[in-house]
């Protein structure tokens, strides 16, 4: 990884991406208020994964073109999805309608972006090992089940 900064966001040059077949591209015009890797259960069950890096964005910068599928695994938030590959694309909380986040991986060039911290490493799977990556890691950080009834 260099130590050179990432390229500014502009709508001149944003961050592009996409899903595994390519069905759904997106636009980002504007730089990510966050950046973080989540550990909690939802987002490693939702992406079948270890941990998901994600990206906070104003949701007026973010543009997406493709059939997704969405899933509310409760009242207050949405997940985004590929209708035709399933690669999970966004996560948004209903009431924090100015703002969405994007899965980093499925970014074009990932290099563009740094992650500033880790949540929820108290659900850290014993088999992820983090090195010495120099952000905050947090036990806990927001909602980690999913809610009776959803």
């Amino acid at each position: 990884m260099s130590d050179a900064p990432a390229r500014p966001v502009t709508a001149a040059d944003p961050l592009t991406g996409s899903c595994l077949c390519g069905a759904v591209r997106y636009r980002i015009t504007a730089a990510p208020n966050s950046v973080s890797h989540c550990h909690c259960t939802l987002c490693r069950k939702a992406a079948g994964a270890g941990f998901v890096t994600w990206a906070t964005v104003p949701r007026a910068a973010f543009a997406l073109e493709g059939r997704v599928t969405e899933y509310a695994w409760s009242p207050r938030s949405r997940r985004q999805f590929c209708a035709r590959c399933g690669s999970q694309l966004t996560f948004r909380f209903v009431e924090l309608a100015e703002e969405i986040d994007f899965t980093c991986a499925t970014l074009d060039d990932p290099s563009r972006i740094s992650p500033e911290y880790h949540t929820w490493v108290s659900k850290q799977l014993p088999w992820i090992v983090l090195g010495e990556d120099n952000i905050p890691h947090y036990a806990e950080w927001g909602v980690d089940s999913v809610p009776e009834g959803a």
